[in-house]
């Protein structure tokens, strides 16, 4: 019998794992400047703002540039490029924008 949903694994975790160090992915809806499309990208929790918008980018190549001087935003606000996924608040599902810089 195949094992359902939430049920519990037939093999407990490895000793040398903890808990700490299962990461799951957080699918996100990324919206890229100048792409006609919304995609959906999964992060890790432990990978940078930075890796997370040039996912985008690379998943976007074929239609939108590539551009390397980005923000993020999040919730309307910009991100700082070198925070985790997780330290940036992203959750499941969450939107976030990967803009062109723009100069002051």
């Amino acid at each position: 019998m195949a094992p359902m949903i939430g049920s519990k694994p037939k093999k407990p975790l490895s000793p040398s794992v903890t808990r700490e160090d299962v990461y799951m992915p957080i699918p996100l809806y990324g919206f890229l400047e100048g792409d006609t499309l919304g995609l959906l990208v999964f992060a890790e929790e432990v990978e940078t703002v930075q890796e997370l918008a040039r996912k985008l980018q690379d998943a976007a190549n074929i239609r939108v540039a590539r551009n390397d001087d980005l923000e993020l935003l999040y919730n309307g606000k910009t991100v700082d490029l070198a925070l985790t996924a997780a330290q940036a608040g992203l959750q499941p599902l969450d939107r976030f924008d990967v803009i062109r810089r723009h100069k002051v």
